[in-house]
């Protein structure tokens, strides 16, 4: 017999039946080679596996790295006992049934220790929808869901969903009629960094889809996950708080009022304020008293002010980093940050040297033309420098040629720590950088976090916050990515009064519970200078549409796992420079390409902007008025589904007509290049309405005339709140269009839509230009 336990008669006593697991609500068998035959829903029989293919219920990874099925299953009481292929591993899994879920609990790892156990592993008969945060399979009637319940639990789901057409012909010229999806909801567990694999715990839920939030619910406080639910006990995801759009933008005690009139201008009611507003430096969350003179007094106000106007506001923080310039950095670094590369200096060095010599290679190293590839972010720059004792010393590079031991070009005594002689043999270390902004991350298995979180609370409690984003959720210790990520933020969470609107980087199986809404992106031009910035600049620039498809895939994956999502961060920005290009500023179709997302999938938007920004954008105006307008229909829920499902087409685009006397309407329209493309600045939308056919005007940066081969008789001219504009005519008596920031709208009732686009393309327009700085 092939492998397992490495003792034949054990192999044998577990090779002797099937095992049948029930609780009130399913029943699930496993045969007694640990596959998976059956889980079947009580209430109306329904098969909730993929029962087609066989697999492993369990594995094992050993320490070179090699994953072991399991193959032999034998159920002892109250606990299970798996053996594995080839390997003398064995796990024992504690059984405890609930009445609507199954808990699997690690208790024993028996044999050669392991690096990694994946304890449990099934294939929904579901995939209509497989959320992968969630590790969930459902479709419109039933679910299956593997949910981790103990902090030391991972979850994965393998495999894939959906299925190509060339998989399908293939597996039916085969005979096979299709393709089965090989999808796999798996909880695992890995013995370093953090917690051992005793004690990983999973549940296993199987219940009618309309049921399972429910049963979520009860899961977490069973077994005490971090929950953020109102006082009757529903979940912030699921409430009304979730729903607005918000800004996020950088403001003082002084802008209160600004902010009051941006919000009213926009429909806007809640508002986040950006970490360089109103701290100073992460880590000891010093307040920015270039906004805040008074410190915490008067970001409480800021606080108190915003919420007597009905405006929510949410804090936007670093909760697994710290700044380089922060007392936990400077004069002298601590020593509970995260150590990403090791290693002891080869010859004793003096205060002054410049060339530092380690004990074997520093190939992966940050400054190593072998590490070149590597994604530095922020820049390679941030991330060349290695700390001895309490000295922090940057480098330039990382030689000689072939030998790659060497620190060269070194400042010694960076951040305002003191240079030093160092003997050889002294331990060299490299702290894990965050390039956003320039800290080092934080070691989670010490006590830091702890002191970090409960000064971030104090501040979060004591002014009122009403939301809450942790950024840079990816900046951790890479070896156990998920566990930390949730880590620092359940620590964080749990001493904040809740309920709050709780969002961040990275949505987590373990922070789902807690999470309110996810799917934030960086803006635009953000995502563009992130990738440059690291070395790997896109090929080809995307355009502004096609970042908001790309936002709209990403919120539709997060629905996936039952979560809300919105569209943004979404820039508000005016025409620059950036990287050696021009860049043109945020126009209305691209705006409302977004607004038109947002209100076709009911998703609110994140507007990530400054006042500066808004100052310099002539749109401005415009842009907040749009925005407004979709913004109360969306919250109303006035607009059909049958006018909102063509928006949700990549690709189409549509303009809102606002008409005083009937219901406002959406039309299709596409771009037209005014006067030949001669004039840039000026923009052209058109499309067919009401048997003739519709245009909208707007000019980029200031105005122009527009003259049209069209009698003044044949349109009519308003403004976007459908008031009337008068118009000129022109010495032909053809019509002159006066088109400025602000949005016109021409409706040609006896014009062709091909028509009146000639008509655009031909038309003539006398603009004045303004550069890109």
């Amino acid at each position: 017999m092939a492998a397992c336990w490495g003792v034949m008669a054990l192999q044998a006593a577990l090779l002797s039946a099937d095992v049948t697991l029930s609780t009130a609500e399913m029943t699930l068998r496993v045969s007694e080679r640990a596959e998976p035959l059956s889980l079947v829903l009580h209430v109306d029989r329904t098969e909730c596996l993929q029962t087609r293919r066989r697999y492993a219920f369990a594995e094992v990874q050993d320490m070179g790295g090699v994953w072991h099925p399991a193959n032999a299953l034998r159920r002892q009481g109250d606990e299970l006992e798996v053996g594995f292929k080839d390997s003398d591993t064995s796990v024992t899994l504690a059984v405890e049934a609930r009445e609507a879920w199954l808990t699997l609990r690690v208790v024993r790892v028996g044999g050669s220790r392991p690096k990694a156990v994946r304890f449990v592993s099934l294939s929904p008969a579901f995939t209509q929808t497989v959320g992968k945060r969630l590790n969930i399979g459902w479709n419109d009637d039933h679910a299956l869901c593997v949910m981790a319940v103990s902090p030391a639990t991972d979850t994965q789901v393998k495999g894939q969903a959906q299925v190509t057409l060339k998989a399908t012909v293939a597996a039916v010229d085969r005979g096979e009629g299709g393709v089965i999806p090989d999808v796999r909801l798996t909880a695992l567990a890995q013995d370093t960094p953090g917690p051992r694999i005793e004690g990983a715990a999973a549940a296993i839920i199987a219940c009618r889809t309309e049921a399972f939030k429910r049963v979520a619910r009860e899961v977490s406080h069973a077994y005490d996950l971090l929950t953020n639910e109102l006082p009757d006990g529903t979940p912030v995801k699921d409430s009304p708080l979730v729903h607005g759009s918000y800004f996020f933008l950088g403001a003082g005690v002084e802008d209160v009022d600004r902010i009051v009139a941006l919000c009213k201008a926009s429909g806007i009611r809640q508002v986040m304020l950006n970490s360089g507003a109103w701290c100073a430096s992460p880590g000891h969350y010093t307040i920015n008293t270039k906004m805040f003179p008074r410190g915490i007094d008067d970001l409480k106000a800021f606080v108190d002010r915003l919420k007597a106007a009905g405006i929510t506001v949410g804090m936007h923080a670093f909760g697994s980093k710290v700044s380089k310039r922060d007392a936990y950095v400077t004069p002298r670094p601590d020593t509970r940050f995260w150590r990403k590369f090791e290693g002891e200096l080869a010859v004793a060095t003096d205060a002054s040297q410049t060339a530092i010599k380690a004990r074997g290679s520093l190939a992966a190293w940050p400054g190593c033309p072998l590490s070149a590839k590597t994604y530095w972010e922020g820049g390679v720059d941030k991330h060349r420098e290695v700390v001895i004792g309490g000295e922090i010393i940057r480098y330039r590079e990382i030689g000689p040629e072939g030998a790659w031991d060497t620190f060269l070009g070194c400042e010694r005594g960076a951040w305002g720590t003191s240079a030093a002689a160092h003997p050889a043999g002294a331990p060299l270390w490299h702290y894990g950088v965050d390039g956003c902004i320039n800290g080092y991350i934080v070691d989670q298995e010490t006590t830091l976090p702890d002191e970090m979180h409960a000064r971030l609370a104090e501040i979060f409690n004591t002014c009122g916050f009403g939301m809450v984003y942790f950024d840079g959720g990816e900046d951790v210790d890479t070896r156990r990515f998920d566990y930390y990520v949730s880590k620092f933020q359940t620590g964080a969470m749990r001493r904040f009064n809740r309920p709050v609107v709780h969002m961040g980087t990275l949505m987590t199986h373990r922070l789902w519970h807690s999470f309110a809404r996810s799917s934030t992106v960086d803006t635009y031009l953000n995502t563009l200078s992130g990738a440059i910035q690291a070395g790997r600049p896109p090929a080809t620039w995307p355009t502004v549409k096609q970042h908001i498809d790309s936002s709209v895939a990403y919120m539709l994956s997060v629905r996936g796992d039952l979560m809300p999502g919105e569209l943004g961060w979404f820039g508000v920005w005016p025409r620059q420079q950036r990287h050696g290009r021009d860049v043109e500023g945020l126009q209305l179709d691209d705006l409302e390409y977004l607004l038109c997302r947002s209100l076709a999938f009911d998703c609110p938007v994140s507007l990530q902007t400054s006042f500066r920004d808004l100052d310099r954008h002539p749109l401005t105006p415009e842009i907040l008025r749009l925005f407004k307008a979709y913004e109360d229909l969306r919250l109303a829920g006035t607009v059909s589904e049958a006018v909102r499902a063509p928006m949700r087409e990549p690709g189409r685009e549509f303009m809102l007509l606002q008409r005083r006397e009937a219901p406002p309407v959406f039309v299709a329209v596409r771009p037209v290049a005014c006067g030949h493309g001669q004039s840039p600045d000026v923009r052209a939308m058109v499309g067919a309405y009401e048997g003739g056919s519709v245009a909208t005007f707007w000019h980029a940066v200031n105005g122009t005339s527009v003259t049209l081969d069209l009698l003044p008789t044949e349109a009519r001219v308003a403004d976007f709140d459908d008031q009337r504009v008068v118009v000129e005519k022109s010495r032909e008596g053809t019509l002159t269009l006066p088109v400025t920031t602000h949005r016109l709208t021409v409706i040609c009732p006896k014009v062709a839509p091909e028509r009146l686009e000639q008509k655009i393309k031909n038309s003539l327009c006398t603009s004045s230009a303004q550069g890109y700085n």
